[in-house]
């Protein structure tokens, strides 16, 4: 099971319209994603907030896009009838993976338990697009066969599940911030792009220097060529040109002026990590990314930096912390853990 096509492209474009009504943004995602995921079994979406510790997850919006009509019905009395014990770790984020494979190693009865409420589907298929504080989103698709995900599936929903996440993060700040915007850009950007030359042509904050404005010059193209013709000849490269964010603080986002021009936005957008240890907030980024247990790989890509940049950050926190190895970090850093202990 694989996303189809052009779809990977056409995901990650509505993951950042901001033009969408906040309403309007599950449902045009789940649109989006349909053609990958629609066996007429039904397939959803949902924002909320994961606890630390076991309890319920609180949630903001929940869109069903299609299934039979007992659908959410169902879903109801499944989220009634399995105890938070059982339901929590089931909702740790990390790699994509569908029930059966998540509950593999448990007792096999909750699989059983959980079909039971799907009277056509044979598996489901989970997305969690969750920042280290617990806010974030799924998506969730019931399949109509037992499925284990192949590697490279599976690291291409990871990669749409960081656009998920990222969109959602962007969305959020945007609206907690009301009519204020940090800067005097539109959606409180830091960087205003021509695509038509790939110029920088307004900076502010960070993205003054000679340094932000290369990458997110460079950003911008990777964009526009993900957004074209690639999205149809070689899709999973254009996914791959199109990361989450720029150098760990900005992401990408389509602006029309007065008269109708499209430029392209660097909105600061970077996930929202504390910690008391004297970990600058590049580091902690990473390590945060490392602790739900996602590869060097794929925290470059939700963060827009290379595999050889985290490699670095977490060198540089392995010393500062004085452990020799990432599974001494991990163990060090458990108060981060709440997100992903079972």
């Amino acid at each position: 099971m694989d996303p189809v096509g052009s779809a990977l492209i056409d995901f990650v474009e509505v993951a950042y319209n901001l033009e969408l009504e906040q309403h309007e943004w599950l449902p045009k995602l789940l649109d989006a994603w349909a053609p990958a995921v629609d066996h007429g079994l039904g397939f959803m979406a949902l924002t909320c907030t994961r606890p630390p510790e076991p309890g319920p997850l609180v949630i903001d919006q929940l869109h069903v896009a299609s299934g039979p009509d007992d659908l959410l019905e169902g879903m109801g009395t499944l989220l009634g009838e399995l105890n938070t014990e059982l339901l929590w770790p089931l909702s740790r984020p990390g790699m994509p993976k569908t029930l059966s494979e998540v509950t593999e190693s448990r007792d096999p009865r909750v699989f059983e338990q959980i079909m039971r409420h799907f009277e056509l589907a044979k598996d489901g298929l989970g997305i969690s697009a969750l920042d280290p504080n617990g806010r974030g989103a799924y998506l969730i698709a019931a399949l109509s066969d037992v499925t284990t995900l192949s590697q490279k599936s599976r690291e291409r929903w990871q990669m749409l599940g960081a656009h998920f996440g990222a969109g959602h993060r962007l969305r959020s700040a945007l609206l907690g911030a009301g009519s204020e915007a940090a800067t005097g850009l539109p959606y409180g950007a830091e960087a205003v792009i021509d695509p038509s030359g790939f110029r920088v042509t307004e900076a502010e904050g960070q993205a003054k220097s000679r340094a932000a404005r290369d990458a997110l010059r460079d950003a911008a193209l990777r964009v526009d060529r993900a957004r074209g013709s690639m999205r149809e000849s070689d899709p999973a490269k254009a996914l791959r040109l199109w990361k989450a964010l720029v150098r760990g603080r900005w992401s990408t986002v389509d602006w029309f002026d007065s008269d109708g021009r499209r430029f392209m936005l660097g909105v600061p957008n970077a996930p929202d990590v504390t910690d008391p240890r004297g970990l600058t907030d590049p580091e902690m980024r990473v390590v945060a990314y490392a602790l739900l247990g996602q590869t060097n790989k794929l925290i470059g890509y939700n963060l827009g930096i290379s595999k050889g940049r985290v490699s670095t950050l977490l060198n540089s926190v392995m010393a500062k912390l004085r452990v020799q190895t990432r599974a001494h970090l991990i163990k060090k850093l458990s108060g981060f853990r709440a997100l992903t202990e079972s």
